[in-house]
């Protein structure tokens, strides 16, 4: 008997990789697979219906498919080597930084340009070779970057250089574990990059798959509950329409675990450790969202011109056991305290895994007395006010910044 031709949702999996900046739609095969336990994609094309009286008792007289877009959905466990790439779609600025120095270190031979410097010449190339890290410069210049290839005494890389650095600039090769900080991007057009998610899935004809071009996050939730949760995260998204994937991607899940919730520590008013450590807070959430519209225009396409991104905000809610009255007095009062959420694998080395979230000000507007349980608490409610503290290389303002320790060489993000 032949087998039934159906496809077996347990099979499924999803794929990232970043787009070029310039190709905002165009899809592109997947570099990561992105560990997922729910993906719900929705084309939705804008139908145009002719009502136009002919006459007889009725007024559906032909149907023509306007422009498509598609909304998108994701959620599951947080992992520390993956979650950037929903973070560089939504935030936009990316800082790498971090790493333990290997071998001796060397200088520029020539200064570089932020955007458009490529090759990095050094004075002696002893130790670079293709793939490694190489951290750049000091204090407010410093600034990691992968390396393609090395011929004699010029060093090309991956990516253009994200800062200015001048001749004599400091070069160190560094190793794992890295430091990718993420925050509100401000500079030229105010523009994330964008990512193609690629889902395999089964039914699509030929590769069994199909792609998300230019998918813009409007909203990301990470979540964690001390008791009964892994660390984990609500996504939804904005992208051009699905298209079938020119070839079957390979499955290449990570081999990094998830965090479990109990490892998070808090600190309030003040960073997770010391006097500012809490250890009242059962659990919580913490919302970025951003406003999307997708624009339009008459190019004889069905597809958008562009995913506009508008304004970002952060929001979250911190379940407290009532020790005391502060979480009640910090709304009353409106003191508006900083907040650092750290969750840790307890790994060391290339293998650790942090996540680190910093609001500086944190405008709780509801703390509510609650007691339904055994022990009283107080439910809270904020909004993460913008500030300088919380920038990066971008400058401006932001109202959080979104920190990784991994593995993941830079510009792999974005």
């Amino acid at each position: 008997m032949p087998t039934p031709g159906t496809f077996a949702s347990a099979k499924q999996f999803v794929g990232v990789a970043k787009e070029p900046i310039t190709a905002q739609g165009t899809a592109v095969a997947p570099t990561y697979t992105m560990p997922m336990e729910s993906f719900k994609p929705s084309d939705k094309p804008v139908w145009l219906d002719d009502k136009a009286w002919r006459g007889s008792m009725g007024d559906d007289y032909g149907r023509q498919q306007g422009v498509i877009k598609t909304d998108w959905s994701a959620s599951g466990a947080c992992f520390g080597d993956t979650l950037g790439f929903f973070l560089a779609n939504i935030l936009g600025d990316d800082a790498y930084s971090g790493g333990t120095p290997s071998g001796s270190p060397t200088t520029t031979t020539g200064a570089l340009t932020a955007g458009s410097s490529t090759v990095v010449p050094v004075t002696s190339a002893t130790g670079i070779t293709p793939g490694v890290v190489l951290q750049l410069d000091t204090a407010g210049l410093l600034e990691n970057v992968t390396v393609l290839s090395v011929a004699s005494l010029n060093v090309t890389l991956t990516a253009p250089v994200a800062k200015s650095h001048l001749t004599a600039a400091s070069v160190q090769v560094v190793t794992a574990p890295f430091t990718s900080a993420f925050s509100l991007y401000n500079a030229g057009q105010g523009q994330s990059p964008t990512h193609t998610f690629t889902h395999f899935q089964g039914p699509a004809a030929s590769t069994g798959t199909r792609q998300y071009p230019g998918s813009c996050l409007s909203d990301l939730t990470l979540k964690w509950d001390a008791e009964s949760q892994l660390f984990t995260y609500d996504a939804k998204a904005l992208s051009w329409p699905s298209v079938i994937a020119g070839a079957t991607p390979t499955s290449a899940p990570t081999t990094v675990a998830p965090v479990a919730s109990w490892r998070g520590i808090l600190g309030i008013a003040g960073p997770a450790s010391g006097g500012t450590l809490v250890k009242n807070v059962t659990g919580g959430e913490i919302t970025i969202k951003r406003e999307l519209e997708a624009i339009f225009t008459s190019q004889n396409a069905q597809t958008p011109y562009i995913i506009q991104r508008g304004k970002l905000s952060v929001s979250g809610k911190l379940n407290f056991i009532a020790v005391d009255e502060a979480p009640y007095l910090a709304m009353i009062n409106n003191t508006q305290p900083q907040l650092q959420l750290i969750l840790d694998n307890g790994a060391a080395g290339a293998l650790q895994n942090r996540f680190t979230v910093d609001s500086q000000q944190s405008a709780y507007r509801v703390a509510d007395y609650n007691a339904g349980k055994a022990a009283v608490e107080y439910a809270v409610e904020f909004d993460s006010i913008f500030n300088t503290t919380n920038v990066g290389d971008s400058g401006g303002m932001s109202p959080c910044k979104v920190s990784l320790v991994n593995a993941v060489a830079p510009s792999t993000y974005q």
